[in-house]
């Protein structure tokens, strides 16, 4: 049934989801494109069409779930955030909630692509993904100019990192890490 003919939307969601089993089962230095294929019931040669190489699939992997959790936040902001005292929380839930819910997995994938040498430049990739998440939920209620709006941003996620790394390592409480985020993200953006 797995190698039936799919949309190719559905076939890299499949292979994806394939290759988060074997990096959860196994961790990242397992995962081949050929197991890839293997586990998701397809040949080698599709897994090497959506992804070309092990350094592709690792990328495409880190970004599912980044985009998974942009997603969630999204939906979160549109339906509860309606002033800035409202998004900075949700914000800063879900990016510590992100570090939680990607679970080792997460780490294994990261650690991998620091391996291939592409780790700093696809970083700064997702950086950019979160920094125009904040941006996007936050310049409905504060206006940044351009010389300092990406600057705030990124001040502000390397926060959000520093105290969800912190979290997840236990040394301080998911509680405790959203609420210091929390305060330091209003007491930046609160003119």
């Amino acid at each position: 049934m797995s190698g039936r003919r799919l949309p190719r939307d559905q076939r890299r969601t499949q292979l994806l989801e394939a290759a988060a089993g074997i990096v959860r089962a196994e961790g990242a230095d397992a995962l081949t494109l050929a197991r890839v294929a293997e586990r998701a019931g397809v040949t080698k040669p599709v897994a090497y069409e959506h992804f070309e190489t092990r350094t592709g699939l690792l990328k495409a992997l880190y970004r599912h779930f980044d985009a998974h959790r942009i997603e969630i936040t999204a939906a979160d902001l549109e339906q509860h955030a309606d002033s800035l005292e409202a998004a900075v929380p949700i914000l800063a839930a879900a990016y510590v909630d992100c570090a939680f819910e990607s679970g080792p997995e997460f780490a294994s994938i990261a650690a991998a692509l620091a391996a291939t040498g592409t780790k700093d430049a696809f970083g700064h990739e997702l950086r950019e993904s979160y920094t125009d998440l904040f941006y996007s939920a936050l310049t409905p209620y504060r206006t940044f100019s351009a010389k300092d709006g990406k600057g705030m941003m990124l001040g502000l996620i390397g926060a959000a990192d520093a105290l969800a790394q912190e979290a997840v390592a236990g040394r301080i409480s998911r509680k405790a890490a959203v609420a210091a985020l929390t305060r330091i993200m209003l007491s930046v953006l609160v003119r």
